[in-house]
């Protein structure tokens, strides 16, 4: 998807291809562009009523394929249609030498450290390994956060343009979401300089409560960015010389195994 219109032309569809499933199916295609389905929006895109595209949506969201936001009155990617992403991520090499990444990382720093990729505005974790301390931050596999206030995409928006990052968050104001707070499109971008300066991202509590992070990007052999390496640490923990350190170690790690990486 290229953020052109695509409707749904039903004549030119086989015979036996069936209406209905064709139009869900093009329907989470729509989740290629961004990480939340506006109705109206989808209408206009696909060629089809509001009501059908409301219906379909209904459907999709009781077999847990997407989620309904009622405040910000938009449909994101649900459990299921998560799952079925992480499955195809799981056979990847990306992840297979990811888990080695994270493992050393994990060990180096006993804290828990995950792998995540972008997607649009939000940060999918694709695998974690728990750090072993009684006190410690749990696995975050499958969850979905806002990109502009976790470690981890600090780490990969820093990657693109000011441009680029500008078209990814249109309006002057990143709204709050979830524990995220608001943030000024232009503090953003004065963030990401610090992350380019220093080669790794921090959060002190920014997307969860009394959690810290830091956050670095693992490259293939092109140089290419291909996911982010990322420590969690209670906060009580994850104080300024931790945040040097374990930025540091991460940095170390992901030299060691980004240029694995095809």
């Amino acid at each position: 998807m290229n953020g052109a219109e695509h409707k749904v032309d039903d004549d030119a569809r086989r015979p036996d291809v069936i209406g209905a499933v064709a139009n869900a199916l093009e329907l989470l295609h729509l989740f290629s562009d961004g990480s939340s389905i506006h109705v109206g929006s989808a209408s206009k895109r696909l060629g089809l009523s509001r009501s059908t595209v409301h219906r379909l949506l209904n459907t999709l969201s009781s077999y847990g394929y997407v989620d309904h936001d009622a405040v910000a009155r938009v449909y994101r990617p649900g459990p299921v249609l998560t799952e079925i992403g992480l499955v195809a991520v799981k056979s990847s090499d990306l992840r297979s030498i990811g888990q080695a990444a994270l493992s050393k990382l994990a060990t180096l720093t006993n804290e828990t450290a995950h792998l995540s990729v972008l997607r649009k505005d939000e940060i999918l974790c694709i695998d974690s390994i728990e750090s072993t301390q009684t006190v410690r931050t749990g696995s975050r596999t499958g969850w979905s956060l806002p990109a502009h206030a976790t470690a981890a995409g600090r780490a990969l928006l820093a990657e693109l343009s000011d441009e680029e990052v500008l078209a990814i968050f249109p309006a002057e104001i990143i709204e709050k979401r979830g524990e995220a707070r608001e943030l000024r499109r232009i503090d953003l971008l004065a963030e990401l300089e610090l992350v380019r300066a220093r080669r790794y991202a921090t959060n002190f509590g920014e997307s969860e409560p009394d959690v810290s992070a830091i956050g670095v990007v693992l490259r293939d052999r092109q140089n290419r960015a291909r996911a982010a390496l990322s420590i969690t640490a209670p906060r009580m923990r994850g104080d300024d010389g931790w945040m040097r350190s374990a930025g540091a170690a991460a940095l170390t790690v992901a030299a060691e195994f980004g240029g694995i990486i095809a």
